[in-house]
């Protein structure tokens, strides 16, 4: 009885032990694509893949290639356009507007160009406003200036973002966008730096400014001069985050001094409230600003883009 009894025990013991067994084998193994729960708009699936997008390792021909104006990003460039560079697996493009089309395309309508210049100084032959200019306007202000090591970490490359839209444009031009090509993700967020352009017009500011002279923006609006970065996010046509953007201050001022930034060194913007997009559409704000819309110019700098699927 007493051997029965052990024997009952035992395998009971033993089943126990496999099924617990089995039962944590089981968590470790991905479940199928047909027994994951519907992902609805600002999710994430509990199974999911990242990547970090560094624009490291490409082709020079999405890049800036010529000089650090960016002339391969004109309609003007007689030899090849820059191209619309697709972050491969994660499907989530980088362009200028209209770019990848048989017309060719002009960087003033806004969009992003992959870039590894990033003087912070004139430059020899160069003089005046030379380094915070449109001449020098896919330079990023990091790193040590003209050793292409300004991206995130001493990287070499990064994009640049550029182009708005306010009550003065809105009739012409849309916001910069960065998209899925196909599917959806979350872009978790990304870290952003200024460029030379602005950042030399934040410090030194110029003669396009409010009172038409060159005016530093920690000297506007009564000394609260500011300039933001905004993100919305749409999956399909549809808004996420309630239609509301996530946002960060590039340069902040109040009573003259620097509140937040000017951002100079690589800072981490969380865009993960937008939830689950195919694209992204930015836009800039600030108070130095005319007739002609804002003074400070609508660039900022972008690297190591972290997206979800």
């Amino acid at each position: 009885m007493k051997k029965s009894l052990y024997g009952k025990s035992l395998i009971a013991a033993v089943l126990c032990f496999v099924a617990a067994s089995c039962s944590k084998q089981n968590d470790l193994v991905p479940a199928t694509a047909s027994s994951e729960a519907t992902v609805k708009a600002g999710q994430k699936s509990l199974l999911t893949t990242t990547h970090t997008i560094t624009f490291e390792g490409i082709g020079r021909s999405y890049m800036a290639d010529t000089t650090s104006y960016g002339d391969n990003a004109y309609s003007t460039w007689g030899g090849t356009q820059i191209a619309p560079y697709v972050h491969t697996p994660s499907k989530l493009r980088f362009a200028v507007k209209g770019a990848g089309g048989a017309t060719k395309v002009d960087y003033w309508n806004g969009g992003f160009v992959v870039s590894d210049w990033n003087y912070k100084a004139n430059t020899p032959g160069k003089t005046g406003d030379w380094w915070y200019s449109y001449l020098n306007q896919c330079s990023v202000y990091s790193g040590t200036s003209g050793a292409k090591n300004g991206g995130y970490g001493g990287s070499n490359n990064f994009a640049v973002l550029f182009g708005y839209v306010d009550s003065y444009n809105s009739s012409y031009t849309t916001r910069p966008v960065m998209n899925f090509t196909s599917g959806s993700g979350v872009v978790d967020g990304m870290y952003v730096c200024l460029s030379s352009y602005t950042y030399g017009v934040i410090q030194n500011g110029n003669t396009f400014g409010s009172t038409g002279v060159a005016t530093p923006l920690k000297d506007i609006a009564g000394g609260k001069g500011y300039f933001k970065l905004l993100a919305y996010g749409y999956n399909g046509n549809t808004p996420t985050n309630g239609g509301n953007p996530v946002e960060i201050d590039l340069a902040r001022y109040n009573n003259h001094t620097a509140v937040a930034g000017p951002l100079t060194t690589w800072t981490y913007f969380d865009l993960s409230d937008l939830g689950t997009v195919t694209r992204v559409e930015f836009n800039f704000e600030g108070n130095d600003s005319g007739a002609y819309g804002l003074n400070t110019p609508a660039y900022v700098c972008i690297d190591n883009v972290k997206v979800t699927l």
